[in-house]
């Protein structure tokens, strides 16, 4: 099983190799194919290449890159190729490279003792790395990832791997054993031989999980790698891993530095769909949108205290940003056409209302240094007003007329004579980033990217679509760049929703930052009390919206895999995917058909949001699913088959109203519901009777009912304190739904001619599952026992944070960035 080298030499100057020729594809190639191997496959692989290394190793030669790449599949059989990182360590000075501790080989498969470059590499460390690749096989990502190679090598030596069975419940505990013993951080824990492995492999059930390894906090620090990683700082040349040094005087003016800002157990950040992070002009405090558990609000840390502490008035907060002085925070709180903007002191205290109507819910806010604060209004355009409250200026609004529809994320340039802005597009991937003349309110188009901010004295920083963030030189006073931006940081945490990039830069060249979500979101069941089992572990990018077919064998899922969403269909019992939605952009809010053989959803084509529907096995072209142009954002379909339930897209309070289509008698959509209230997340009972919905009419979502089509006879308020996301059981049975706290209730009802509810009854409340302010972000199984929901495993809600202090420095240094 090793691919052998038959002869090598010089020939008319050229440099030649003679090896066999291997028909067949890589481990890579296939992980990326698949996603995951079967158990039995790649148990065999992983003996497979345990031979190869174990003949190697006892020739007393150590591999030192095994990784997917190297590894060949002929016939299916494994071939371990490269071996050259092992002939460069014995030709060019073995000797040399033990005393300089030199580090060689692949991050992600690197043995903590090799990624700290220790004199003594043994065949353990090849040990290491082959149960690295028996991981990734297993369920395809390996152990450790992250955007920088320190970063992953930060994770080697500090984290356990998330376990096996947690993401995969088939593999067999004595195969999820013997990987875990391949993966002990000291070398002596683990297997003496790749030929000990191999056995632990064929006999499973010899193989246990050591007393006390259950990958918890409790052993996820142990004293030789704080010491490691101490002997890393050293080694990665002024790099810093771990949550040192996160006292921005403690740090030299041209020195760079990176840090992870570690939070404990003090809040999580949340995985909300808006702004999370702020960082100070000083750079000396941060803000995050967090939860202890129980309620998203306001954290504020000092940089130079260890622990980050709560602002208890900002119940429900989101969209932080500093004042010049960094004493006091702006934040958002509501949703819809209730958005207020506010206004509390960073050491804590009372928040003030500084404008209770006309915001956006999502847009966005910055502090300017003349004393205003700038914000995305609720007709989606530009708007000011002085930081102590009063009257509201509109500065600028969205030029449809380009393509425009809204103008989000405001980063007030230094004077506030300019405001950077996002331009919405309708979509992520159309996005650009433009810069808004304060006196003339005229917007101009600086280029492609959805989220920018300004670096004094001359980058602009622009987050992308696919969570990188670009630089380039930028003059704020004519607000012009000069050159195209470059790439300087990728796998930052990104929103494709909305178009929101987790990053701030403070005044005097600091980046905080989140890391992406490892792997992405996952499908999970739910049950009645909460418990989750895991649905599918291969998807990746972030998952929009879902729906199960009406007899539960099939999901349709909008996800943005590919970077922009699309509608893909996956089969539970076979756990095939196919992609649904062509020929069309922004694909998500899918619904199934009565009888499960089709599928509506919405996406835009030739530069309008409207209504398309598909066979759910890609046998057919996507045609119109209901008729008109009205810019749509939600649908529904009624389960007798006789009516279509819209929601218009809209800006501004009032202008989401509910739609009907009554299939065969309506050209056009009827308005159903409109009023000076937000209507949204619309449900019809599975009879087709009654229509369960949101409305903001009590200043708060909450959930009511009324009686269908003939809607205006009654109205049943079912929610108290909050309401959101409303189903129906597929019985009808029970009406569920959520809170913006994350909890689950159950209603019981009645659908007859006469419509009866009882109490709600609290389910569960799980923390991180994906929530939506407009539409649903989860299903019911025909069981009425069990729901489909989002879970962002590894991710999106967070104990930390990443942070760069001097990064200007650093992108000065940069030969590549524009000058």
């Amino acid at each position: 099983h090793i691919l052998p080298l038959f002869d090598s030499g010089e020939a008319d100057s050229f440099l030649f190799y003679v090896m066999p020729y291997v028909e067949g594809e890589t481990v890579r190639d296939r992980i990326s194919r698949e996603k995951q191997l079967p158990v039995a496959d790649a148990v065999r692989i992983t003996t497979e290449i345990a031979a190869a290394l174990d003949y190697a190793h006892r020739h007393g030669v150590i591999h030192r890159d095994i990784k997917p790449e190297n590894i060949l599949l002929h016939d299916g059989s494994a071939l371990v190729a490269d071996f050259g990182i092992a002939l460069a360590a014995s030709k060019a000075g073995g000797t040399r490279m033990t005393e300089t501790g030199m580090s060689l080989g692949t991050p992600h498969y690197m043995s903590p003792e090799q990624a700290m470059g220790d004199r003594e590499i043994t065949a353990r460390s090849d040990v290491y790395a082959l149960g690295c690749v028996a991981y990734e096989m297993l369920v395809g990502e390996p152990p450790f990832t992250g955007p920088t190679a320190q970063a992953i090598i930060a994770r080697v030596m500090t984290e356990d791997p998330r376990t096996l069975a947690g993401q995969r419940r088939t593999i067999p505990p004595g195969v999820e054993a013997a990987v875990f013993t391949a993966l002990e951080k000291l070398p002596a824990d683990r297997f003496a031989s790749a030929a000990e492995f191999s056995a632990a492999l064929a006999n499973p059930a010899t193989t246990t999980l050591r007393p006390g390894v259950q990958f918890t906090a409790a052993n996820r620090r142990r004293g030789w790698l704080v010491a490691g990683a101490l002997a890393l700082v050293t080694l990665m040349a002024g790099y810093l891993i771990g949550n040192r040094r996160t006292d921005p005087g403690s740090v030299g003016p041209g020195e760079v530095v990176r840090a992870t800002l570690a939070f404990g157990d003090s809040g999580a950040v949340q995985a909300i769909s808006n702004v999370r992070i702020a960082i100070s002009p000083s750079g000396r405090r941060v803000a995050f949108v967090g939860s202890d558990g129980v309620d998203q609000q306001l954290w504020v840390r000092e940089l130079n205290q260890p622990d980050a502490r709560p602002l208890p008035d900002t119940r429900g907060a989101f969209g932080p940003f500093f004042s010049p002085d960094g004493e006091s925070i702006g934040f958002f709180t509501g949703s819809g056409g209730r958005t207020m903007l506010k206004v509390i002191p960073a050491t804590g205290g009372v928040a003030r209302v500084v404008v209770n109507d006309s915001v956006a819910n999502y847009g966005g806010g910055d502090w300017g240094d003349d004393g205003n604060i700038y914000f995305t209004n609720d007709m989606r355009g530009l708007s000011r007003v002085a930081s102590t409250g009063g009257a509201v200026t509109q500065i600028s609004t969205p030029d449809t007329a380009s393509g425009t529809k809204e103008l989000d994320f405001p980063d007030v340039l230094p004077g506030s004579k300019h405001v950077l802005v996002m331009l919405w597009k309708g979509s992520i991937g159309a996005n650009h980033v433009g810069i808004v003349n304060v006196e003339t309110g005229v917007t101009a188009d600086l280029a492609p990217g959805s989220y920018a901010r300004f670096l004094p004295p001359g980058f602009l920083a622009i987050g992308t679509s696919d969570s990188r963030i670009l630089v380039a030189r930028f003059d704020p006073d004519k607000g012009t760049l000069a050159g195209t931006p470059v790439p300087v940081l990728q796998d930052v945490a990104t929103d494709v929703s909305n178009g929101t990039v987790q990053y701030a830069v403070s005044e005097r060249g600091t980046l905080l930052y989140q890391e992406a979500a490892l792997g992405g979101d996952r499908l999970v069941w739910v049950d009645r009390t909460g418990a989750t089992t895991p649905v599918d572990t291969t998807m990746r990018g972030l998952i929009q919206n879902l729906a199960l077919s009406p007899d539960g064998s099939q999901i349709a899922v909008s996800t943005t895999e590919s970077g922009e969403p699309e509608i893909w269909v996956k089969q539970l019992r076979t756990g095939t995917y196919s992609k649904l939605s062509f020929d069309v952009t922004g694909a998500d809010r899918p619904v199934w058909t009565p009888d499960g053989r089709k599928v509506a959803f919405l996406a835009t084509r030739n530069g309008r949001r409207t209504a398309w529907m598909r066979r759910a096995d890609g046998s057919d072209s996507t045609r119109p699913a209901s008729p008109g142009s009205t810019q749509l954002d939600e649908i529904w379909l009624d389960q007798t088959g006789r009516y279509i339930v819209l929601r218009s897209e809209g800006a501004g309070v009032g202008s989401r109203r509910l739609l009907v289509v009554e299939n065969g008698a309506d050209t056009v959509p009827r308005t159903l519901i409109q009023s000076q209230f937000d209507h949204y997340s619309m449900a019809l009972s599975p009879n087709g009777r009654w229509i369960a919905y949101v409305s903001e009419e009590s200043g708060a979502p909450e959930v009511y009912v009324r009686p269908f089509p003939n809607v205006d006879s009654a109205r049943i308020a079912i929610s108290v304190g909050g309401g959101i996301e409303p189903l129906w059981r597929r019985d009808g049975a029970e009406l569920f739904f959520r809170t913006s706290r994350g909890e689950m209730f159950a209603v019981p009802v009645n659908t007859g001619t006469q419509f009866e509810h009882g109490t709600p009854q609290l389910l569960f409340a799980v923390p991180g599952l994906l929530q939506s302010i407009y539409h649903r972000g989860y299903d019911v199984h025909p069981d009425g026992k069990r729901f489909l929901m989002v879970a962002s495993y590894g991710g999106l809600s967070t104990h930390q944070l990443s942070i760069i202090f001097n990064w200007r420095v650093e992108l000065e240094k940069l030969e590549q960035a524009p000058r």
